[in-house]
């Protein structure tokens, strides 16, 4: 029989080991598209640790260096509450690693770009972009995106 401190540390009293939540011990890719980092500006919600409590495991949050152009030239050009949305996306971009696009896609679309990346790499491709979602939902690719205006969901299966 275990002693009440050991069966505190170790598990019950009848030698039965203590249940701890299960969160694997890999980590995902989530490739980030424009429209994502603006739901913090838009809606107040922190996609990355919403990101991490959804896929319930450590999270590599990605951005293609074409997602970057593209939110840097619409935080220059963008007026009124977008600029200061692409502002802030560009800030929140600092939580994320920035990766080249291959040379065998980089003259595809931004979007192209993120479907192909991302089926690659095996990740999930985080989006609001209705049409995106579609097509990478379509090559069996996981999205991460706005449901409601207040929470982040997960369409798909994480292997």
């Amino acid at each position: 029989m275990l002693s009440d401190a050991e069966s505190r540390t170790n598990g019950d009293s009848l030698g039965m080991p203590k249940l701890e939540k299960f969160v694997r011990n890999v980590t995902i890719l989530v490739v980030v598209d424009t429209n994502f980092l603006t739901i913090p500006y838009q809606f107040n919600i922190d996609i990355f640790s919403e990101s991490k409590m959804i896929l319930e495991q450590r999270v590599d949050f990605v951005i293609l260096s074409s997602v970057m152009d593209e939110i840097n030239r619409l935080a220059e050009t963008s007026k009124g509450n977008d600029r200061h949305a692409f502002r802030v996306a560009l800030e929140l971009a600092d939580n994320c690693r920035i990766v080249d696009v291959q040379d065998a896609i980089s003259e595809l679309s931004v979007d192209d770009q993120l479907i192909e990346h991302t089926a690659q790499a095996g990740g999930v491709l985080a989006t609001n972009d209705k049409e995106l979602r579609a097509r990478a939902r379509s090559r069996g690719i996981p999205v991460l995106l706005l449901r409601g205006k207040k929470r982040l969901v997960l369409e798909g299966e994480v292997s």
